[in-house]
């Protein structure tokens, strides 16, 4: 199902535009890897928009992908801040770092050698600003779980796909879906948390650790 009206979502595509050659040829590689899933302009924008209002200095990724959300954050950073890539796939860390190269971000950008992101983020020293969640939607729970002690008062965990489709409103019951729905129970369920979910694109639930 589409989350949003087509129509609209033209529309507000065309509203943020393409702020960077390389963010194109960026969106031109997903195409071309038959809709290799990233979170497009609309989202990106918005993402950046967190970042910037945060006055984020430290951000975590779990499941990078080749960059493309990093590129968002990367591109509002303040000298001296970073954003920290993960994933599973070298080859996907290896185009990250290259693009970045080429959009002069990837002083801003922290690439984690490729592997577990949650095993990362578990290693990383408390007081991040943003921790964005896009990796396997099943593992969602235990990612909140690890993300929250390492996140300072008043940090946010943006989570990607959370309406997974509509899935998580049909009541499906695969491993994906069913993570996502408790990872939505705990984050509206959970005392110190205040949490919204943004629905654009597949979803973006925005958490504020009080």
């Amino acid at each position: 199902m589409d989350i949003v009206d087509p129509l609209i979502d033209d529309y507000l595509t065309r509203l943020a535009g393409s702020p960077d050659p390389v963010e194109a040829e960026m969106r031109r590689y997903a195409d071309e890897r038959d809709g290799y899933p990233i979170v497009g302009q609309t989202l990106g924008t918005l993402l950046a928009q967190y970042a910037l209002l945060m006055k984020a200095r430290r951000i975590f990724e779990v499941g990078s992908g080749f960059g493309y959300s990093a590129f968002w954050f990367a591109r509002v950073l303040e000298p001296g801040s970073m954003v920290t890539l993960t994933d599973f796939d070298r080859e996907n860390l290896d185009r990250a770092r290259a693009w970045l190269l080429k959009a002069g971000l990837l002083e801003r950008c922290r690439v984690e050698p490729a592997g577990d992101g949650l095993e990362a983020l578990a290693r990383c020293e408390a007081g991040l600003d943003i921790v964005f969640l896009d990796g396997e939607k099943a593992e969602y729970p235990k990612a909140l779980a690890i993300a929250l002690p390492k996140l300072r008062a008043g940090g946010l965990v943006l989570a990607d796909s959370v309406l997974w489709g509509g899935a998580v409103a049909r009541g499906e019951s695969d491993a994906a879906t069913a993570g996502l729905r408790e990872y939505t129970r705990l984050i509206f369920g959970s005392e110190g948390l205040v949490s919204t979910i943004v629905p654009i694109r597949d979803g973006l639930a925005v958490t504020w650790k009080r």
